[in-house]
């Protein structure tokens, strides 16, 4: 599962901005035969070191995921899975006026993909090792609990994206609202001024808490009851908070950091802090994954339905201009802006799915 969302995510880092497609005559292996390095072009170690370690992290995860009878087709596979990825990106970059396709590129994703086999290699030889961990993620873990696991990965996604309120999904179903509509008798849905005023005022770190508790139950109810979730929980916040706060990091100078961050919590600490203390709560009650999710299902809805509320919801737009690790962290952020627009729908059906009683369930 891991292996195939970091692979889209190359190739969403591959072929952006995915505009402008165009056939110049020339066949999408050409690049093959041409020279090493394309023209006007120059070498930048910096580049270099971004293709290499763009791979790696793939190599590896291929390695560890194939899980074939013999080692050594594992490390095959996986090896020729990265250069063929490669390939196909490089190919595909033909038709598009804002990339160039190289050898050098391909090369140097190859090499990358082949690092990340020999590392994951070299950690797989400790058969003892490997095989504790093992038994005790199998211990840990319900069925299928990759399902969730791609959930969460995709949240931690979209909150890499600049928003308001700052851990709001689904944004659209607010914006679909006009406050001026001929649907609208003197307020919104009709509702009582002060109850629009309050929700106006309380929405915002409502929204961040019960898209947090929703978050981390997703994260929670992936494990049985004697799972350490305490410290998954732990893990969840810190992971959470780190990914929210590199937006306000990577747009201001290091000297700015401390007061962007505590500007930052200032406006999100209520929200932020009631969902830390509900999920400690929750996370030391021994409850069964099915209610763990359903908890989560009952927070999904309630922070979706308050973001049609409150009209101040908002998604902007990211500015893609820069270079090298810049770049890429602004076309994440853009991935991330997206997958925020359908994450709560996605979300809904895996927990609902996870909720179902047992038989249901393994049925």
């Amino acid at each position: 599962m891991a292996a195939w969302m970091y692979a889209f995510l190359i190739v969403h880092l591959s072929l952006y901005p995915y505009s402008d497609w165009r056939n110049i005559g020339i066949g999408p292996f050409e690049f093959l035969w041409g020279p090493w390095i394309p023209v006007y072009q120059t070498v930048l170690w910096s580049d270099i070191g971004i293709n290499i370690a763009g791979y790696m992290p793939l190599g590896m995860l291929l390695t560890v995921g194939l899980n074939l009878k013999n080692r050594k087709l594992d490390q095959l596979g996986a090896f020729l899975a990265c250069a063929l990825l490669s390939l196909s990106m490089e190919a595909i970059q033909t038709y598009l006026p804002s990339r160039v396709p190289s050898k050098m590129d391909l090369l140097t994703n190859a090499l990358g993909g082949l690092i990340g086999v020999v590392i994951a290699g070299r950690l797989m030889e400790k058969r003892a090792a490997v095989a504790r961990i093992n038994q005790r993620i199998e211990h840990w873990l319900i069925d299928r609990a990759w399902l969730g696991m791609a959930i969460l990965g995709l949240w931690f996604l979209s909150i890499l994206a600049p928003q308001n309120p700052a851990f709001g999904t689904g944004l659209w179903l607010g914006n679909l609202i006009d406050p001026n509509s001929d649907m609208v008798s003197g307020t919104l849905f009709g509702l009582p001024g002060s109850l629009i005023l309050w929700i106006e005022n309380a929405g915002p770190d409502l929204i961040n808490y019960c898209f947090l508790m929703c978050a981390w139950m997703i994260g929670l109810a992936q494990t049985q009851s004697g799972a350490p979730r305490t410290r998954l929980l732990v893990v969840l916040v810190t992971l959470t908070i780190f990914i929210r706060l590199l937006d306000s990091m990577v747009a201001n100078p290091p000297g700015a950091w401390l007061y962007q961050i505590n500007l930052w919590f200032q406006q999100n600490w209520e929200g932020l802090l009631a969902a830390i203390l509900i999920g400690a709560l929750v996370a030391l009650v021994r409850l069964s994954h099915r209610t763990l999710a359903r908890i989560g299902i009952i927070h999904l809805l309630a922070g979706w339905a308050t973001t049609a509320l409150i009209p101040g919801v908002y998604s902007p737009d990211i500015d893609t201009h820069g270079s090298g690790m810049l770049r890429i962290f602004f076309v994440l952020q853009d991935a991330g802006r997206w997958v925020s627009e359908v994450w709560p729908l996605a979300a809904l059906a895996v927990l609902t799915f996870i909720a179902k009683s047992k038989p249901h369930f393994r049925r």
